[in-house]
């Protein structure tokens, strides 16, 4: 009892002190260390041991007890992105037909020019097409342009699919609402892809890996 009391005077007396409540808990706890350090040789292993488990069940594994002393201080963790904490494979997650054009119309087009494409967003394209049941035309004429997007022609009508820089590129007139739109989408990491037809904006299809 005396220990106890002792441990609790302590931390009173620094958080009287103006000090935080961690700050108090962690000298009141020492005193408890120092007047018995046996519960402390009993309790560490124990700690350590939960930890560990806690950690396994997660997916994360500790080389050694100071590698997850440490991890309690951790502030700043760098890793691998994709494939790592999100599934390795882009999708569709937003679709933004401009006016008068349908999900599916923008959605066929799109898939149309990206269906000769070898690029990893291309797929994603062409795998929610394959979901919504939209089977892609065929295209002629496809060209990639490095940097940009693609071209192709279908049933006489030049399509381009690419990054805003491209659409700016040709010309085509992007409506206010949907560049905001779009770069809202890129500021929450996705990628926002335009399409347009014979120089007419027909939408904007937003990819992530997620």
């Amino acid at each position: 009892p005396t220990v106890i009391t002792l441990a609790v005077i302590t931390t009173i007396v620094w958080l009287l002190a103006g000090q935080t409540v961690g700050y108090a808990l962690a000298r009141g706890i020492s005193v408890l260390v120092i007047s018995c350090p046996c519960a402390l040789g009993l309790a560490t292993p124990v700690a350590i041991m939960v930890g560990n488990g806690v950690g396994a069940k997660n997916g994360i594994l500790f080389k050694t007890a100071v590698s997850l002393e440490q991890t309690g201080k951790t502030e700043i963790v760098a890793l691998d992105k994709t494939g790592t904490i999100t599934s390795g494979e882009p999708r569709v997650t937003d679709i933004l037909p401009a006016d008068g054009v349908t999900e599916q119309v923008l959605m066929s087009l799109a898939a149309a020019l990206e269906q000769k494409s070898e690029h990893p967003l291309a797929r994603a394209v062409l795998q929610k097409a394959q979901e919504d049941n939209l089977p892609p035309a065929e295209v002629a004429d496809f060209q990639a342009l490095p940097g940009n997007g693609l071209t192709a022609v279908l049933n006489g009508s030049t399509l381009y699919g690419g990054n805003a820089k491209l659409m700016q590129t040709l010309g085509v007139a992007v409506p206010q609402k949907m560049a905001s739109s779009a770069e809202a989408l890129a500021a929450q990491g996705k990628t926002p892809l335009f399409f347009a037809k014979d120089g007419t904006m027909q939408g904007v299809i937003a990819v992530a890996d997620v």
